[in-house]
């Protein structure tokens, strides 16, 4: 089938458009720049020659793209966490989200996928996260882009519209484009430090979740689907992390509602100054009472199998260490091995 993608130049975007590809489908992409496009599949050793010059808030761009496909991937969003950017996170992600997804749907595209987060559906109180638990407004301007948009796909889902939903936890793995605020993440912990805390770090190996999407555009399932790939608690991590790198990370003690408390004073500093650490309130509730999330059942029964975190993990930071974002000192294992 031919797909139209959004997102292809993007870590989780361009994962997905590999596999389609080396599952023999026919891939259109929608993309801003053509040198970034050539870049991006340099490590997947293909080129992508259909293509269309735009953006996904762009009507004409959007329709340019999918004229005679029979399956659209949405995994576009813009990223920042910076407050100066706010409203054009919120406003830009609803508008492409509308624009794609909406789009697909009035022309009566019967494949459509839709990539949220499950940043949409966490709460600081929750226990039991499934694909069709309720929408939480969110402090974040890109978690509550992606929850805005997430109410308005739903609103096209009970009108009957034929949108596959899938919800990933922090995405990891090599060949990231751009250096995903996750993959950043990671190395942040090496770099710096890690916490010693209650909570953990739940993350999916971007080459699994390429599988997920792959195959459910395939089967042509339709509905919501959590891939949330693996939990580790902040001990766990933080020795996996000493095991990859042959470095021992610094470990930031700390009760949760101190770390929580910490992330509050983080975003009043954030207003005035930029440090790399990844203080935020709702990134410590995240970090401190995210709880275990499982995976949707149906991924199981259609095969789909994610892979050991010493996988993900290894091949992430050899990444980093390769694009040279960790240097030697923080991973002399990697580094030797390299």
């Amino acid at each position: 089938m031919r797909v139209m993608v959004t997102g292809g130049t993007g870590f989780a975007g361009s994962h997905a458009t590999a596999a389609l590809v080396r599952a023999g489908h026919d891939v259109r992409l929608l993309v801003r720049n053509e040198e970034k496009l050539r870049r991006t599949f340099e490590p997947h050793e293909f080129e992508v020659k259909d293509f269309v010059l735009g953006d996904m808030t762009e009507q004409a761009s959007v329709e340019e793209a999918m004229e005679g496909c029979e399956a659209v991937l949405h995994t576009a969003a813009l990223v920042s966490m910076g407050s100066e950017r706010a409203d054009e996170v919120t406003r830009s992600n609803l508008r492409g989200t509308e624009l794609v997804i909406g789009g697909a749907a009035e022309r009566g595209i019967e494949r459509i996928l839709y990539l949220s987060s499950l940043g949409a559906l966490f709460h600081p109180r929750a226990t039991d996260i499934r694909a069709n638990s309720d929408v939480v407004e969110s402090r974040n301007p890109y978690t509550r882009s992606k929850a805005n948009a997430e109410l308005y796909v739903r609103r096209l889902q009970r009108d009957g519209a034929p949108i596959t939903t899938v919800f990933p936890s922090a995405i990891l793995g090599p060949d990231d484009p751009a250096l995903s605020e996750a993959m950043k993440g990671i190395g942040t912990f090496v770099n710096t430090c890690i916490l010693r805390s209650a909570g953990g770090y739940l993350s999916v190996d971007v080459r699994d979740l390429a599988g997920v999407q792959l195959r459910l555009l395939e089967e042509g399932r339709r509905g919501g689907f959590i891939a949330a790939g693996h939990f580790l608690a902040w001990p766990q991590l933080g020795d996996l992390l000493d095991s990859i790198t042959g470095h021992r990370v610094r470990r930031l003690p700390g009760p949760g509602w101190l770390m929580r408390a910490a992330g509050r004073v983080g975003d009043l500093a954030k207003r005035v100054v930029t440090f790399e650490l990844p203080l935020t309130y709702e990134g410590m509730c995240f970090a401190t009472q995210m709880p275990p999330i499982q995976d949707s059942p149906e991924l199981a029964e259609l095969g789909i199998r994610f892979r050991d975190p010493l996988e993900t993990y290894t091949d992430a930071l050899r990444w980093l260490v390769s694009a040279g974002h960790l240097t030697a000192g923080c991973a002399p294992k990697l580094t030797a091995a390299g």
